[in-house]
């Protein structure tokens, strides 16, 4: 069983806790992203992000400085939305974060999908997005079958609550 779960905008640096386990599955897509926004101005990028100055500026320094392989937080412990401040996987011991880890997946419009112990950076981008001036239209054409063919590929039973 597969139980899938929405990202969060917020998120935070937590390497202090647990460690990542695991690099994102599609990385270099992720890659080719960020590469893509990096050659975005900050007005386009906060158009892209559908935000207020204070949080596009926070977002925009995040980017420039982004190192998608260093000083990664696990992904489970990266976000401070309410469902995850709920779960308090901060709390949890060695089995259950066993079961997340096998069991738990977390949609991305950044990442594709992660895995709770993949290593992650903040980041700020919504899967309903629209990129301008890009060879692809919208994310969901950027990430195409791919998120769904790696879920299916491990289980046939999906518990979607992602929003």
């Amino acid at each position: 069983m597969r139980i899938i779960i929405s990202p969060a905008k917020k998120m935070k640096v937590d390497n202090d806790v647990l460690y990542h386990r695991h690099m994102p599955v599609f990385i270099d897509k992720t890659k080719e992203l960020l590469d893509y926004m990096r050659g975005l101005s900050y007005d386009e990028l906060k158009s892209l992000w559908k935000c207020n100055d204070s949080i596009a500026r926070l977002n925009y320094n995040r980017l420039r400085s982004m190192d998608l392989c260093n000083n990664l937080t696990p992904a489970i412990l990266s976000f401070e939305g309410i469902q995850y401040q709920y779960m308090a996987p901060g709390v949890f011991e060695y089995e259950e974060l066993d079961y997340i880890d096998e069991h738990l997946r977390i949609l991305s419009g950044f990442y594709g999908i992660l895995r709770p112990f993949d290593g992650v950076t903040p980041y700020r981008l919504e899967m309903q997005a629209k990129p301008k001036n890009w060879k692809y239209k919208s994310l969901y054409e950027f990430w195409g079958e791919k998120i769904a063919e790696k879920v299916f590929s491990e289980s046939n039973c999906i518990l979607n609550l992602a929003s």
